[in-house]
């Protein structure tokens, strides 16, 4: 079987080593490939089911990767189509129509739509749609319209639609929650500290990623209510694996931030047994 990952990880990232292993103790071949580097028409000569892991950076070039993923000959995880819906988070938008506790977010598409800062913070972020790691995204005072305005306006130039969300001071105190889930049931949960600091922005690990602090966390049952409305609206019932990422809102309530159904960092070190939750759940589908 093969899972991808992008050229700067042409192995992976450290973190699936407890996958690698479960897949082989299962007597499974395993065979990193690294998407950009390879033709989809031939994955059926080496493998017969791809697993998306560390392809992080499907977004500097979106279509290229989408429509590597619809030529594949052999089954991919997580699909192609939920993949497609993922990789925009605009899809924040129809998750909150659709009733999932979510961070008030603004979608803009030209330098012509009017926009405000959100009411009743006193920050917002500026984030490209389709991006990950938090590359690109950058926090601002409420005050600061024309600083706003500028990083929207560079963003559209690059040819990216652009969200618009309050920053929630819960993140800078260590709320944001990761909740993992294989096959769709909870496996464990992460904390992530906060990547856009007020001192100026944090270094890119490779050019993929900011850097961030993690660590282990019990989740509540309310983390685990919201996480489940938002598996009960994806568009797809088909889910290999996702983590949903929630912050505290103003009153304490868990929001959620992201859907990571695409390439999530599963962090099975703070929970090795889910590596074998996720090799089982792979050897279904073979």
């Amino acid at each position: 079987m093969g899972l991808a990952t992008c050229a700067a990880r042409p192995t992976g990232d450290p973190d699936d080593a407890f996958l690698v292993e479960a897949l082989r103790a299962r007597g499974l071949g395993v065979e990193w490939i690294v998407w950009s580097e390879s033709d989809p028409r031939d994955l059926s000569e080496s493998v017969d089911l791809l697993v998306l892991r560390s392809t992080w950076d499907y977004t500097r070039n979106l279509q290229g990767f989408l429509s590597w993923l619809d030529e594949s000959p052999v089954p991919v995880c997580n699909s192609p189509s939920l993949v497609r819906w993922n990789s925009d988070k605009s899809y924040l938008v129809e998750l909150a129509s659709a009733g999932v506790p979510t961070v008030p977010t603004v979608t803009i598409h030209s330098t012509e739509q009017p926009w405000s800062v959100p009411e009743g913070y006193a920050e917002f972020v500026v984030k490209p749609a389709v991006g990950s790691g938090s590359l690109g995204a950058q926090r601002f005072l409420c005050g600061d319209v024309e600083g706003g305005q500028e990083h929207i306006e560079a963003l559209l130039d690059l040819g990216l639609s652009v969200l618009i969300q309050p920053y929630l001071p819960s993140v800078d105190e260590g709320s944001e929650t990761g909740l993992v889930h294989i096959d769709r049931e909870f496996s464990h949960a992460v904390t992530k500290g906060p990547m856009l600091r007020r001192e100026g922005p944090v270094e890119p690990v490779d050019g993929l990623y900011l850097a961030k602090h993690m660590g282990a966390r019990t989740a509540t049952d309310t983390h685990k209510q919201v996480a489940a409305l938002v598996l009960e609206a994806l568009p797809e019932l088909e889910l290999l694996y996702a983590r949903i990422d929630l912050v505290d809102g103003l009153d304490g309530s868990p929001l959620l931030l992201e859907v990571e159904a695409v390439e999530p960092l599963l962090f099975f070190a703070f929970r090795p047994a889910a590596a074998e939750y996720l090799a089982d759940a792979i050897v279904k589908r073979l």
